[in-house]
Parts: structure tokens; sequence; C-alpha cells
């Protein structure tokens, strides 16, 4: 059928786009003349469309899709994309390069890349080797509907003899039709290449197989929704048609298994001579044989089925923003399992629907003793294809199977409780993340304690009388209320519930990607080093339980020490904005750092270098860097100081905490409100904040540094900042 010496020949110099070397001329005039290669030739667009023009005319689509059939039996791929070449001439309007738009170097309406301007030379074989041999890789996808490969295409296929397709043709092609039956409806191209190949229908690469179906969408056999073949209708070149995972093929990378075979089309292109050898009730569906049941988890026998770490009760669920449960749902299990971690993922299924979801995991210690376990429930709505695959959410989204993992990255449609169970150390965080409103419950001290289910029943027993009478105007809101993005500024003043009955607020003083912006800056600053979108806040110190306070009964109110956030809780209305007031100096305080050096380099941030001070307990001698120099920064000012000039009462004191804080938190919480650092400690042994130098407790600590840098004990910022070079308070509220 071939000339082996030919494709040989073809397959080196001009299956890839990218090569080395061209052939010989000996080795060219032997494939042409064994009707393999092309010579080439000088044309002008509008000569190759007038050409295409004229062979749509000569050639005969029953003979094309003849040949289409022969093709499928005998391998002989001349033969197989006529059929699509010739629909896309038959389409194609009549256009000459000077009336016509350029877009990418090529023709707007043909695609022609060639003679635009002039008579332009054109070696025929880089589209003619897609007549004899498929792409190697998906990059090289034949370009089916552009004007040279159409022309080439028509111009050898006239050449060849005439032929009938046999009977074996119409069983292949009707095999195809059968795979592309079980196709679920989302499945893209590729999963039908995979199911061809799978049935072993074509002898050929998938890639071979995949421009066989390329070739029956262009004749509208296999089209999508938005776009068609060329039997009815011609679509421009427009540059180049749109593709996807590198394959040019259109308009095939529109459709999916929902399309299935457009049959009106077969009759239309193979009905003349075909009979009914080609309808649906031909197409013949060999379906995989069934998969052997995988073995059970090891984890699941850490599970019981219906029986969870946590049984929440309807009425519960009621007082967390969750949906109850149906007694007409079903449910499946996965479960997954570690050294350490023991898993377990149920779907609640509507149908084919996933509305609910829980998911638990235990840790181990190596005797089999649980150390933590972690209850969540989730309301969703999750559509799947026969509970096997997810889906997708957007028409440019894809397929993907229903695992612990594909489900729980996407953000629930509904509410979620997550509890985390250690005796002493459990919390329970109950709300939206899509609007991002949550439920205060507050009650701390008894959570904490909770170990078990009768102790999260006998919790929620104390919990549920003791909500308040606008308690479930509180849930519709974390519920329905709408996603927002709120615009916010320095002086707005937020709250935060705190739990079901008290409240706290907050005092914006600026936000630190505006601040980075102003000269006033120092280039050695920590602000220039902060990470997402921080805010300056200072939260008023005291717990209230009036959700209404207005900006005039918070004057005068005590603010405590300053802190930097991240703003989504005030960018996504966690924490509404409830007034607004003129900021005045006494509003206006920053945190005062001090970190040792060493030496730095790119790698390292101003706080992160304290980190390569290695600090050991005096009756525990090592190896310790030694610090270069005392790095100090308060609002607008940050100098250094030589180590040797520090004095040895503050070296000792830098050797006992950690006096910096060069973080963004994630939130903002007014737990601390109206507490002294002693309560604070008692809750939070751990918390950074008892090295905060501004704190009343910390007045010794702070006059000693003072006094180490020759300023008064009781010095105020605007003095600090007046003797090193810094804006005072009343200069930062103008800049704002």
């Amino acid at each position: 059928m071939y000339d082996k010496k030919a494709i040989a020949l073809l397959k080196k110099y001009y299956l890839p786009y990218s090569t080395d070397g061209t052939p010989s001329e000996a080795d060219k005039e032997a494939a042409i003349k064994a009707g393999v290669a092309v010579p080439e030739s000088v044309m002008t667009h509008d000569e190759i469309v007038a050409e295409i023009k004229a062979l749509s005319e000569r050639i005969t689509v029953e003979a094309a899709a003849k040949a289409f059939l022969y093709s499928l039996s005998t391998g002989d791929t001349r033969y197989r994309s006529a059929l699509g070449s010739l629909l896309v001439a038959k389409a194609m309007p009549a256009h000459s390069s000077a009336d016509t738009e350029r877009k990418s170097g090529s023709c707007f309406v043909c695609g022609c890349s060639h003679g635009l301007e002039a008579a332009e030379r054109i070696d025929w074989n880089y589209h003619g080797v897609f007549r004899c041999l498929p792409p190697v890789q998906y990059g090289n996808s034949p370009d089916y509907s552009c004007a040279e490969y159409v022309l080439n295409d028509l111009r050898e296929f006239e050449k060849l003899p005439a032929v009938e397709p046999c009977e074996e043709d119409y069983i292949i092609l009707n095999r195809i039709f059968g795979a592309v039956s079980l196709m679920k409806s989302h499945n893209k191209d590729s999963a039908l290449v995979k199911e061809i190949n799978r049935q072993k229908i074509l002898s050929t690469t998938a890639n071979g197989v995949h421009c066989l179906l390329g070739i029956l969408s262009m004749c509208g056999i296999l089209e999508g929704n938005e776009e068609k073949g060329f039997l009815h209708t011609y679509t421009n070149y427009d540059g180049g048609f749109g593709f996807r995972d590198g394959l040019i093929f259109f308009p095939l990378f529109d459709w999916k298994g929902r399309n299935g075979v457009n049959y009106n089309a077969v009759e239309e292109i193979f009905g003349s001579f075909s009979g009914d050898r080609l309808t649906p009730d031909k197409a013949v569906a060999e379906t995989a044989p069934p998969s052997v049941n995988k073995t059970n988890s090891k984890a699941e026998q850490y599970f019981t089925d219906g029986q969870y770490t946590i049984m929440l009760t309807d009425e519960e669920r009621r007082y967390l923003a969750l949906d109850p449960v149906s007694p007409e749902w079903e449910t499946v299990a996965a479960y997954s399992v570690t050294h350490w971690l023991k898993k377990r993922t149920v779907y609640f299924y509507e149908g084919n629907t996933i509305v609910k979801v829980i998911f638990e995991e235990h840790s181990v210690d190596e005797n089999g003793g649980i150390c933590w376990k972690i209850y969540q429930e989730f309301d969703t709505h999750l559509e799947t294809d026969n509970r096997t695959m997810l889906l997708p959410l957007t028409s440019r989204g894809r397929a993907k199977p229903v695992t612990p993992t594909n489900v729980m990255a996407v953000m629930p449609f509904g509410c979620d409780v997550s509890i985390y169970l250690k005796k002493g150390e459990s919390s329970i965080c109950a709300g939206n993340r899509r609007n991002r409103q949550y439920i205060a419950l507050g009650e701390n001290d008894r959570i904490k304690d909770i170990a078990t289910d009768s102790d999260f029943h006998a919790f929620m027993e104390y919990y549920i009388p003791t909500c308040p009478d606008d308690y479930f105007e509180r849930i519709a809101a974390v519920r329905s209320m709408e996603h927002k993005t709120v615009r916010f500024r320095a002086g707005d003043i937020f709250r935060c519930q705190v739990d079901r009955k008290k409240y706290a607020y907050g005092l914006i003083l600026g936000k630190t990607r505006d601040i980075e912006k102003w000269k006033e800056l120092p280039k050695l600053h920590s602000f220039r080093h902060l990470m997402m979108q921080p805010v300056i806040i200072r939260m008023y110190d005291f717990i209230t339980d009036d959700r209404d306070m207005t900006a005039e009964e918070l004057r005068g109110k005590p603010l405590r020490t300053p802190g930097i956030c991240s703003d989504c809780d005030i960018l996504w209305g966690t924490h509404p904005i409830v007034a607004h007031k003129e900021l005045e100096p006494d509003d206006i305080l920053f945190r005062l750092s001090l970190a040792r050096q060493v030496k730095r380099d790119e790698h390292m941030t101003l706080f992160s270098a304290e980190n390569s001070v290695k600090l050991f307990p005096k009756d525990k001698p090592a190896k310790m860097k030694t610090p270069e120099t005392l790095y100090v920064e308060w609002g607008f000012v940050s100098f250094e100081m030589p180590w040797n000039d520090v004095p040895e009462e503050l070296r000792r004191m830098l050797d006992d905490g950690v006096y910096y804080n060069g973080g963004v938190s994630l939130g903002i919480h007014g737990d601390y409100c109206g507490m002294t650092l002693a309560a604070i400690l008692k809750e939070s042994p751990q918390v950074l904040m008892q090295y905060d130098l501004l704190l009343p407790e910390n007045r010794d600590k702070f006059a000693l540094v003072m006094r180490s840098l020759g300023l008064p004990e009781d010095c105020g910022y605007d003095d600090f900042a007046r003797k090193y070079g810094g804006i005072t308070r009343a200069e930062y509220i103008r800049l704002l």
C-alpha cells in the first residue's frame, strides 16, 4: 500500500514540526514518484481558494464518504480525511486576500498562511504528512481545516482510484458509534479515544483514533452544543480554531458524551449508499467487564456504619445552622488509613446529588490509643454522574472522580460544623465559608473539656436553653446572607461578636499596603515584608451586650495595644463596619519591636534573622551566633544599635522572651478584650502577647528599653519619633 522508504522520509522530516535537516533531492524525488510526497509549488492565496472551490465541484460527497469507510478496515489513511476536507471546501465562501482580514499571519476566513501578499512557494508535505501518518504527540496535531491542508488533501484524493466499502467497514463505524453510547454525559473526546482503544476497534495509535474522531466532528457527526461541523455551516478560521490540550480538532473539542452521535448527519453523508447499515439500533456497545471489588480499607474496622464520633440530632443541627438528615438519603462511605490516622468520609445522596458530607479523622498513638478526633459535617450540593464522577461546576471545568479529596476541595454550598476533640483543647467552629459568616458560640471554658459524644450532648443541653430570643435571626443570616465585598478606610469602627450575647468593637488605623508607598516609611521596615493584605487595628478594651454602640459612645473608651491582621474579616463582612470617627492622636499607636540581628542575607527578613541567634539555658553551654546589632522598630522609626553598645540588663531581657512580631494574624477577634495579661496567660499560657512592651504589665521592661535608648522611662511615641526621625501621630493622621 505504502512505499516504506517514502513513508520513512515523511516521518523523519515532516511529521515533527521541529526537525533538523531536509531530505535530499533524490530521496524527495523517489517519495514523489511513489505517490507519497508532493512537489512544492508557487501559489497565491486567491489561487488556493479558487482551486479548492473547483475541486469541491468535481468531487462528490458519496465518493469521499465511501473512501472514509474504506479506510477503516484497510487502514489506508490516504482515503480518510478527504470527507472532512470536501465539506470544508463546499461550505467555504469564495473570497480574496485583498478583501479579508489577517489574524496571526493567516487569512481570517480560510486559515491560509501562504501567498497573502504575493505568490509564495509552498512545501505541501508539511500538511500532506497527516494524510498518511498520525501525529507523534498531541502538540503536533494536524490542522485539518486550514486551506493548505484542504487543497492538498483534495488534490491527492482526486488522483486515487475509486473504492467501495465492505461490510467490515460498517461494523467498525457502528462499533465506534457504540463506544460513543457508553460515554457519560461529561466525558470528552479523550475518554472516547480510551474506550475505542480498550475495545481495540481500530488498529492505530491513540493519536490516530483522535484524528479519525476529528474528521467525524468536522462532518457534524460528533459536534457540541456551541460549535458545529461544516456539513451545513462554515466557521471562519479566525486566526486558528480553538483548541484544548494541544488539539486543534474543530469542533471536536466542544463535544461531550451528552451530545452523542448526530445520526441526521450520518444519514445525510452515508445514507445514499449505506441503506440501514448505519442506524442507532446497529450501534454495538461493548461494555467493559465488571471490575473486581477492591479490598476493604483497613480503616473500615475503626468505624461502625451509621455511628459517628458525634451523633448530632436534627435539633442540634438547627442550632448549628445545618440541614436535618432526611431518612430517604442514601449513604456511601470512603475510608483511608495510615499508621497514625484513620479517616472516614460519608456522602449523603439524594438521587445522584451529594447533599451532605460527614468527615471523621482519628489520630492514634503507637499503642492504639486515641490522641484526638475530628468530626466535620457540612451541607452541599454536588451533582454526580451515577455517583462515580463529580460533574464540573462550570462549563470550563472537568469531571473528577468522587473521592474524599475532590469532594472536600469544593467549598460547601451550605453551612459547616467542625469539632475538634481533645480533653482540655477541644473546639467547635460553625458557620458558612461562602459568605464568611460564623456562629459566635463562646463558652470556650465549657467547650475545651468536651471529650466524648455524651460530653457534647451535655454541652448542647446547656447551650440551647441559654440562646437569646433573636438567636435564629443570626442563624438565618449565617445560612443565607449574600457574600459581599466591603469598602473600608482608616477611622472605621467594626463590631466583633464574642459569643451569643456579647460584642467587642475595633478601630481601623490603616492599611499597610497603602503605607508602604509613603516616602516617610523607612526602607528597612517590617511593613515591607508582610504577607496578605494587612490592616492595623486596635480593639476597644471591653466587652458589652450592646450591639449598636455609636462612635460617640465609644469616644474615650480604652483601646488595647495595636495588632496587624489580615483584612479578610473586614473585607468580606465577617465583622461589619458599624461607625466611623475622625482619628485623633490618642487613637494612634504602633507596635514596638526589638530583635537581635546577625549578618543578614537576601533570604532573611528583619525578624527572621533573630531566629539565627541560638538560645540555650545557661547550664547547657553551646556555640551561639553572636548578634551584630539590635534592631529597633516603633511606628515610622527603625534603626540598628551596635550589639556592643546594648546594656547588659537589656541583653538579659532579650534572652527571656520574643520582643518582636513580624507576622500578620489571620483573623480578628475580641476574645481578650477587657482581660488583664494575667487572665490571658491563664487561658493561653503560650500567647506571644505576653511580650508586648506596650502593655501596662510590661511597663518596667518598657522603661528599661527607653533608658537604654537614651529616653525618659515614660517616653511617648511622639517623643521617640522626634528623637529618631520618624513622623508623629498627628503627621500620620494627616498623611492618611
